[in-house]
């Protein structure tokens, strides 16, 4: 024993583990430096003491067993947890190995342990094993579970809350990728398919909501993440991800987005229960948005009979409900006697639907019975309060309805019996009535008759009563908005001056009518695009311009921007609007910005108005996170000041590069006699290095030109104002041509009144026209032009020759109204003939007549037969010799659309909007009609950026221009096309509606594809945007997701109605 103790003891020195020797009894028969070392005490003092004092408790109990084992002979144990207690009392972990230690002849010595520290290990694993704990924890409370899957041996791993999201045991689950698809529900099972398989074609994320039938039946929501990890070959080998259980996520995002829809169902049917003068015209606007925002649709409605108090049918007068119902005169007839909602079963749909009788009561007795195809069994509380709130609603319209017919009565009766009386009574309703009546009465009569002298004085009470109403609605419901937190600002690139101008060609009528000069400018230091919400702002400018032109009788009107402050990535504006009107009074400004507030009430009889608009102003300023001020003097005028931040433009055009050798130090004279216009043109010229010199009226301005002449230094443009006292443009430019002694320059007149024609112009040797207020880019476009072609040196007596007119006969195939108006306004001002066909084969049939057309035009996507099939058809019924030249018009951006076109048999491609330049150009290429004359070759000029329509504009000012420009029987396409799709829009909504609702994707295709052709032809680029992503949902086989781009849809269509209605009012 000695023998092998030294050898042992001599090992143990090289030892970096301790090695610890026992006896049969548990002592110490031998310790090495490193055993003693770990638990702090000497190998002297270890074989002296017991090893279960090195023990806790614990430590002692599990000893014992150990003891009897070695003595039962047991082979050993490897990395035994072991609690040694040091002297001092500190803890120490160590992992134990042990075994028997013999001698040659196979004599037990004793038992050897090897103990190695197992303090950082065991802290470390403890520290792991709390935060899988945690880890574990948190996905339970998360319901959020992890997944592994390998793809090569297809075996799919899942953490236990992923098991207990999907309600299963582990041995429940084939872990694999087609075991797990099985519990995903069929409908949503191609979906998530194409999500992971779509690793294998590059993507490295991807996630998808789907779901997941439970053991039992129970369907849950699940959202997956993944991620893959690739092999060399770039294959993937193996994904990992989560998946979490958003089933009351989904559940409270249907029961916000019911709430909201049925909030904005009470909304409207509050404001038609306003605006209707009738209870029958009351349910007809309730029937048309029932089904909008609910999904119901009111199927009959019964009225009772004043005098004999049956209960009889009316129809509603619409048709567009697919699954309309007879009448159901029973379940009416008990709803009529309970006065209560009552609920049936219809004769289809029985598992799904329910129908619900309401009744309309009006003191306490029902006066008609509304019917409504639910899509409840029954319906629920929700809906039952629903249903009663629009009972209630129409309640109040019978009741008023009922109050203005004894109203009527009483005047009548009056009438009779006092003159007084009966005049009074008659001024008390023409107050009541008179904005809802000239409404709808002015305006049907305007619409339907031509405008004679006693119809115009008609149309002026429509304008003046259309807007007052329009324009307290819209700040009512602004106001409401904004204080009700619910103004979200847009965030868009868009251009400067183009929101200035779209402001001056809504103030210019007005101001003209007034006899006003209006200004409307940026300094040249403002950025040309910025970054931010371009409606609101132009709101602003608006409101505020409006407001000086309402208030000013004589004078001038100025709308100034300038640069108030900039940094790297903020641009503050500072806008002056200031006018020369009535004033206001000290004492009334502190409370001007607080609503329904005016500065002197008499203003209300005598400008009309309803003291929001400067309300809405202030809060619109401060957010866009500006100031508004005042500073105003009591019958001189008033200024309105107000800051807005902008972030820079992020992909805008960078200001145009002017060619220096156009227009660089050339001479220009302003004849104005406003100083203000002096000072804004003259500033503008500088910034584009042209050399501006001012002059105040007629004979300065000669005197001005003789001297430049004999100096040396002619003007070699001349900008006149039309209206100058003593002498007005026309006259000055007749004199400036007629003296050569005052050198030649150019002329351009720049003129408020648009009596002004083309002839009086051509005649005063005047080489361009602007209007007032003058926008910048085409005063710096027309600049350019006359500079380029020398227009300065060419004769005044030269006539304008013009383009011949294309005298051919167009058919033009489409089946979309406006955008009918569109191509026949355009096609007519160009001298053609046009014929239409409202689709594929009505053209076909049209074409094989006798008589020819010079050229077709054909919209692609149209019912009965699209636009590719008619062509295959006249292509192959066409005879030898005869080629019709048959031209595309499509609103599609799809990649190839123009090669499918032109592989059908067609000829030439154009897309919608249809630009009239580009028409003009395509229908006399294939015409043979020469082209107009050229001008003459000028030198090649860097790009210059032209003014663009910001994205965020309800109406394209450019687009409106040019439908204006085009008449036909004295009514312009803007007012044709306008109405066409004012008239239309309802049915395309509901249709859009209908294909959702039926999840038919190739309907909402078509469906939106038609309205994005109006929209886009008419210039209504925020409409015609969501059509076309609706468009794009279906064309993808897609309709989730389009409810909520429908109601986007009919948010920008109410905008764009009410800008058409204005647009067309504000000319009338």
């Amino acid at each position: 024993m000695q023998e092998h103790t030294g050898m042992l003891r001599w090992i143990a020195a090289a030892s970096t583990d301790g090695l610890w020797i026992l006896d049969e009894h548990g002592r110490t028969v031998f310790a090495n430096d490193r055993f003693a070392e770990l638990i702090g005490r000497s190998p002297a003092e270890l074989e002296t003491i017991s090893a279960l004092e090195l023990l806790d408790e614990e430590g002692q109990v599990q000893f014992r067993r150990h003891l009897a084992d070695m003595a039962a002979g047991h082979p050993g144990e490897e990395n035994l947890e072991t609690l040694f207690v040091r002297p001092d009392g500190s803890p120490m972990w160590c992992l134990a190995s042990w075994g028997p230690v013999h001698d040659d002849e196979g004599t037990r010595l004793g038992w050897l342990h090897r103990i190695t520290p197992y303090a950082e290990r065991k802290e470390l694993l403890g520290e792991l094993q709390h935060r899988s704990e945690q880890l574990a924890t948190a996905q339970r409370i998360a319901h959020l579970g992890s997944w592994e899957w390998d793809v090569a041996s297809d075996t799919v791993t899942w953490s236990d809350e992923l098991y207990r999201i999907y309600n299963l045991e582990p041995q429940e689950f084939e872990a694999t990728y087609e075991g797990f698809l099985q519990f995903v529900h069929p409908e949503d099972r191609p979906a998530v398919k194409g999500h992971v398989e779509s690793t294998f074609a590059g993507v490295d994320e991807f996630a998808w909501d789907a779901r997941i039938v439970r053991k039992g039946g129970e369907i849950r929501w699940v959202r997956g993440l993944g991620l893959v990890e690739r092999g060399p070959d770039g294959m993937p080998v193996k994904m990992g991800g989560t998946a979490q259980d958003i089933t009351d996520l989904k559940r409270a995002d249907e029961l916000a987005a019911e709430a909201t829809r049925r909030l904005e169902l009470l909304q409207q049917m509050a404001m038609a229960a306003n605006q209707a003068d009738s209870l029958e015209e009351a349910i007809t606007m309730m029937a048309l948005g029932l089904p909008l925002h609910t999904g119901w649709a009111a199927t009959s409605v019964f009225l009772v009979g004043k005098d004999d108090g049956v209960l009889r049918p009316r129809p509603l007068p619409h048709d567009h409900v697919a699954w309309s119902l007879p009448p159901d005169q029973v379940l009416a007839e008990r709803a009529r006697i309970s006065r209560r909602m009552e609920v049936g079963r219809p004769p289809i749909h029985q598992d799904t639907h329910s129908v619900v009788a309401i009744p309309i009561l009006l003191g306490g007795d029902s006066v008609a019975v509304v019917q409504v195809l639910a899509d409840e069994v029954p319906p629920d509380d929700n809906s039952r309060f629903l249903i009663g709130q629009i009972a209630g609603q129409l309640s109040l319209v019978a009741e008023r309805e009922r109050n203005a017919a004894q109203l009527a009565e009483a005047r009548d009766e009056a009438m009779e019996a006092s003159r007084l009386k009966s005049e009074f009574l008659a001024t008390m309703s023409h107050e009541i009535r008179t904005p809802m009546n000239g409404v709808i009465g002015l305006n049907d009569l305007m619409m339907r008759t031509d405008l004679d002298a006693h119809q115009r004085r008609l149309a002026e009470g429509l304008q003046s009563a259309g807007l007052t109403l329009l324009g307290i609605i819209n700040d009512i419901l602004d106001l409401s908005k904004i204080e009700s937190g619910k103004l979200e600002l847009e965030e868009a690139d868009f251009d400067v001056r183009a929101v200035f101008e779209q402001t001056a060609a809504v103030l210019s009528g007005p101001a003209h009518d007034k006899g006003l000069e209006l200004v409307v400018a940026c300094h040249p230091d403002v950025p040309l695009f910025l970054r931010g919400d371009p409606v609101r702002f132009g709101q602003v400018l608006t409101n505020l311009g409006s407001n000086a032109v309402k208030f000013t009788d004589s004078g001038e009107v100025v709308v100034q921007a300038t640069l108030e402050s900039q940094s790297h990535d903020v641009v503050v504006l500072r806008v002056d609007v200031t006018d020369t009107g009535v004033g206001i009074r000290p004492d009334a400004r502190d409370r001007l910005f607080d609503a329904f507030t005016q500065a002197d009430p008499s203003t209300t009889r005598r400008h009309g108005g309803t003291g929001l608009g400067l309300t809405i102003s202030r809060q619109l300023v401060e957010a866009l996170g500006g100031e508004i001020d005042l500073r105003s003097e009591l019958g001189r005028g008033s200024t309105f000041t107000f800051t807005a931040r902008f972030a820079r433009a992020t992909s805008a055009p960078q200001r145009p590069q002017v060619s220096p050798h156009v227009l660089n130090a050339k001479r220009v004279l302003v004849v104005d006699d406003n100083e203000t216009n002096r000072f804004i043109l003259t500033e503008q010229l500088a910034a584009w290095q042209l050399r501006p010199v001012a002059a105040a009226d007629g004979r300065e301005a000669l005197m001005r030109l003789r001297e430049a002449a004999e100096e040396g230094q002619p003007f070699d443009v001349a900008l006149l104002d039309m209206v100058m006292p003593g002498m007005d443009g026309l006259e000055l430019a007749r004199r400036i041509g007629a003296d050569r002694s005052l050198g030649r320059p150019a002329m351009l007149l720049l003129s408020s009144d648009q009596g002004v024609g083309p002839q009086l112009v051509h005649q005063a040797g005047i080489q361009a026209a602007l209007s007032k207020p003058v926008r910048h880019s085409e005063l710096f476009d027309t600049l350019l032009d006359l500079l380029a072609s020398g227009a300065a040196a060419a004769p005044r007596e030269v006539e304008h020759e013009s383009a011949p007119a294309i005298d051919v006969r167009v058919l033009v195939v489409e089946d979309n109204q406006v955008n009918q108006l569109v191509a026949m306004g355009l096609l007519e001002s160009i001298g053609c003939k046009v014929d239409i066909a409202n689709d594929g084969a009505e053209a076909v049939e049209m074409l094989a007549r006798p008589h020819s057309y010079a050229a077709v035009l054909m919209d692609c996507r149209m019912p009965r037969l699209d636009g590719f099939d008619a062509t295959r058809a006249v292509r192959a019924h066409e005879p030898p010799g005869r080629h019709v030249p048959i031209i595309a018009m499509t609103a599609s951006a799809l990649e190839g659309e123009r090669e499918r076109c032109l592989a059908v048999g067609m000829d030439d491609f154009l897309t919608k909007p249809v630009d009239a330049a580009e028409l003009e150009r395509v229908i006399r290429q294939w015409t043979g009609v020469s082209d107009p004359p050229q001008a003459p070759a000028r030198p090649v000029e860097a790009p210059r950026a032209r003014p663009v329509v910001p994205e965020s504009s309800i109406l394209d000012p450019d687009r409106r221009r040019m439908l204006e420009e085009l008449k036909k029987d004295g009514v312009s396409f803007f007012e044709r096309t306008s109405a066409s799709f004012m008239s239309r829009v309802g049915d395309q909504v509901v249709a859009i509606r209908d294909a959702i609702d039926s999840r038919d994707a190739h309907r909402l295709m078509s469906a939106a594809h038609q309205l994005k052709g109006s929209a886009l032809n008419l210039g209504l680029p925020l409409v015609g945007a969501t059509a076309a992503r609706l468009e794009a949902l279906g064309d993808g086989g897609r309709t989730d997701g389009a409810t909520e781009l429908l109601a986007e849809l009919v948010v920008e269509i109410d905008r764009a109605v009410a800008a058409l209605k204005t647009s067309i009012g504000s000319r009338g």
